[in-house]
């Protein structure tokens, strides 16, 4: 029999972590029975703030609706194609139903929802883990949120169900090389928060590190430093900030 507290080693463990790549082309084939309920059972291993369990995965399946998030998502054709799309969502309404029963209810303010926020966002990370263990691809979707009123209203999300980004799973047609990261001393410091010096070197550094990858794929003149420069030039979807209230989170109550 298996036993769930035996660890694989690891050396395999570092490996497929180390593997991770982003997948937006996909075999259209589907998952294995039940298999997409194993991740998610795996996943729901993930560390949770107090066992509170904020979060729940919206498994997308009618075709349509695929079409119309792809377009909603930015053009992002991976939504439609890969075996299947969920939506991850920070979820305070179970919360909320329960503290209801008890005769009380949620305050869904700003420390409510980064707790919600983090347990999905584990969660989700957990369920990444546990697709690649099989071999799947998988690939976030942040673009979710660039039109997320009119995603709400097609998933008819209610009150405190609090969507934040998508998730493609599927069987991999295509898969980029890795992409190099920041050096581990760049974002491991020890004891204090280095020197805007030290901080501004490790990024060329960083840079340096990435031209070789950008070069290959024939964007030579990319950097990351001014991706990141271009990316945070303006406010970042500033129409979130509504929206999350609208759907009862109090992120101006103290």
């Amino acid at each position: 029999m298996n036993d769930p507290r035996r660890r694989p080693p690891a050396a395999d463990v570092l490996r497929l972590l180390a593997s991770h790549v982003s997948v937006r082309g996909f075999a259209r084939a589907p998952l294995e029975e039940g298999l997409l309920a194993n991740c998610v059972a795996a996943a729901q291993r993930a560390a949770t703030s107090s066992n509170v369990q904020a979060y729940s995965l919206i498994r997308v399946t009618d075709t349509a609706e695929r079409a119309t998030l792809a377009e909603l998502c930015g053009g992002q054709a991976q939504i439609a194609e890969a075996a299947e799309f969920c939506v991850v969502c920070a979820d305070l309404r179970r919360d909320d139903l329960v503290a209801r029963a008890a005769g009380g209810a949620v305050v869904a303010n700003l420390e409510a929802f980064l707790l919600a926020t983090v347990d999905a966002s584990l969660f989700a990370q957990n369920l990444v883990v546990a697709c690649e263990a099989h071999d799947l691809g998988t690939c976030y979707i942040g673009g979710l949120r660039n039109r997320i009123d009119e995603v709400d209203r097609l998933l008819e999300l209610p009150r405190l169900v609090l969507p934040l980004f998508g998730l493609c799973i599927g069987q991999p047609a295509t898969r980029n090389d890795v992409k190099p990261r920041l050096a581990t001393d760049a974002v491991l410091h020890e004891g204090r928060y280095p020197s805007d010096a030290a901080v501004l070197a490790s990024v060329r550094d960083y840079d340096a590190a990435l031209a070789p990858y950008f070069a290959a794929r024939g964007t030579p003149q990319h950097t990351w430093s001014g991706s990141i420069a271009r990316k945070f030039h303006g406010a970042l979807r500033p129409h979130l900030w509504a929206y999350y209230r609208s759907k009862g989170v109090e992120l101006d109550l103290a």
